[in-house]
């Protein structure tokens, strides 16, 4: 009997959706290499989430996608509208979705982009890293976790040939059936089923028949359902609540009935039972395991929230794992991830519910308040005793303009995959700190001195303060005047933060992988690419 072969890798992605190919975009960023399996034998045929928000496009914009995403969008208006059926005039009032000012907050948009034409984009630039590997049609069959590391077992469904994988962690973005959670009896919170569901994928000509713009999500009397454009063409959803099963004559009667159209020609693309769901995991951490992205959580599709807290969840881990891996941080840093995004998780998935049934206290907070506007609180941030101001810590780093308007580039851009110390003008000591500390401890960092008033105010530091920036974009900690000894300051400041007085990986824990890169085979919707 042939023994299977051994991969050894530092990380270890189950899943190749959306949140799973970010991760494997995110570890490449950072240095680190991993290994992402897929049981489907390709990226998604459906189109499933369609709203991207503008913080999951200002991550794509980091991870140098945002233009190609951009690009396969399609245009519909961000917002909900409800009536007896489609053509019908709207009530728009019951739960609006408006993004007030978001030019100003932000150098990205929400995007309404199908995960059928999103998942081969990040496919695409996630294969093409020589740090990742992509296996599509190959299954995790079962995984040992211990204190050492991983061992798991991988199977290739085309030839059944098994693989074992040594790694450090594992990022189980299986999705929301998710059978690695199961395996770790990690059980769900929250409230829970709401209904089964039937999506109908199908082409009818409905953008020529409405005479405006499409909405994000359109409920309907007639069905009752939801409506959902997934292209700028014919290519629709149409979500029956309460539905399991349909023949092709039963859905097109329906999308007929609900759309208003007694004659409305449509060709059946294809059907998918779900069930609506708003619950998140009781742990997203079982000692190196992690669960994110439907794993972690689900939602109702109401808001766009699923598939944009997956990526922000991996956008938080990511950076986590890598400074762990490469030593310059403890393992307790690890523990921020559940600290930091199980509150983002549970307001999410509780809000996708009040959004679907109405409920007026959904328009309490903005939509770019939501999107823009969660704040961390962790070891991995330390408080100044502000709690007011979009540059507090534990916040997003606002963004903000710099230079002449054709040279113009975001203060977003700055930040990642490193830290980032930026200085008032008139402290240059600051920066001197940052590069020692950086030089010493090997903590990769950048130092930006700004020479602007606008942003002192925006980050509300003077001319002699500073504000580091976290790898994914989040204040860590803020100081608005200068220091009697900058590098005690910020190195303390450091240190709290990464957990480095925790236990580290030792070298001969660490796996730092190997020959694992051999022909990389990667599906996308039924092109095969290969990659040396």
């Amino acid at each position: 009997m042939t023994a299977p072969a051994v991969i050894e890798v530092p990380v270890l992605v189950v899943g190749a959706g959306p949140t799973g190919l970010s991760a494997s975009l995110l570890l490449s960023r950072h240095g680190i290499e991993s290994l992402t399996v897929e049981r489907h034998p390709g990226t998604s045929i459906y189109p499933r989430a369609t709203g991207i928000n503008a913080r999951t496009m200002e991550v794509f914009r980091a991870l140098g996608v945002e233009g190609e995403v951009r690009a396969a969008a399609f245009t519909a208006v961000r917002r909900m509208a409800r009536s007896a059926v489609l053509v019908d005039d709207c009530d728009l009032s019951s739960a609006p979705m408006p993004v007030d000012g978001m030019a100003r907050v932000s150098p990205s948009v929400w995007t309404s982009c199908s995960q059928y034409e999103l998942e081969p984009i990040l496919a695409r630039a996630a294969a093409s890293q020589s740090s990742a590997q992509l296996q599509f049609g190959t299954e995790l069959v079962g995984f040992e976790n211990t204190d050492r590391g991983i061992t798991a077992q991988i199977v290739d469904q085309a030839t059944d040939r098994v693989s074992e994988v040594r790694c450090r962690f594992l990022i189980a973005a299986d999705g929301a059936r998710s059978r690695i959670r199961r395996r770790l009896g990690i059980e769900m919170h929250g409230p829970g089923t709401l209904m089964e569901n039937l999506s109908i994928h199908f082409r009818a000509p409905l953008r020529q028949l409405l005479g405006r713009e499409p909405d994000f999500l359109h409920f309907v009397a007639n069905g009752p359902g939801v409506f959902a454009p997934t292209d700028n063409e014919s290519r629709w959803m149409f979500a029956v609540l309460g539905a399991r099963e349909l023949s092709p004559t039963q859905a097109i009667e329906l999308v007929r009935a609900g759309s208003g159209v007694p004659d409305l020609d449509v060709e059946i693309l294809g059907m998918v039972p779900w069930t609506m769901q708003a619950d998140w995991a009781e742990s997203w951490r079982s000692g190196d395991v992690f669960l994110a992205g439907d794993a972690a959580h689900r939602m109702t599709p109401a808001g766009g929230h699923g598939l944009n807290t997956g990526v922000q969840d991996v956008h938080n881990l990511c950076w986590k794992i890598a400074a762990v891996l490469q030593g310059w941080a403890g393992r307790e840093l690890l523990d921020t991830y559940e600290a930091e995004r199980v509150p983002v998780a549970q307001f999410n998935a509780t809000h996708s519910v009040t959004l679907t049934t109405g409920n007026p206290q959904a328009a309490e907070r903005s939509e770019a308040d939501i999107d823009l506007g969660f704040v961390y609180e962790s070891t991995a941030v330390i408080r100044d005793g502000d709690d007011a101001g979009s540059a507090r810590p534990g916040a997003r780093a606002p963004h903000m303009w710099m230079g002449s308007e054709m040279f113009r580039t975001s203060t977003l851009d700055f930040f990642g995959p490193r830290f980032t110390l930026l200085a008032g003008s008139q402290d240059g000591a600051w920066c001197q700190a940052a590069k020692t500390i950086s030089q010493e401890r090997g903590i990769p960092m950048g130092q930006r001195k700004i020479f602007s008033r606008p942003w002192h105010s925006l980050y509300g530091v003077g001319e002699t303060g500073a504000v580091l920036v976290r790898p994914d974009g989040h204040v860590a900690w803020r100081r608005a005047s200068a220091a009697a000894d900058h590098s005690a300051e910020l190195g303390s400041a450091l240190s709290a933060i990464l957990a480095v007085d925790s236990p580290r990986l030792g070298s001969s824990d660490r796996v730092l992988g190997g020959s694992f890169r051999n022909a990389t085979q990667v599906q996308v919707q039924g092109t095969v690419i290969r990659l040396a």
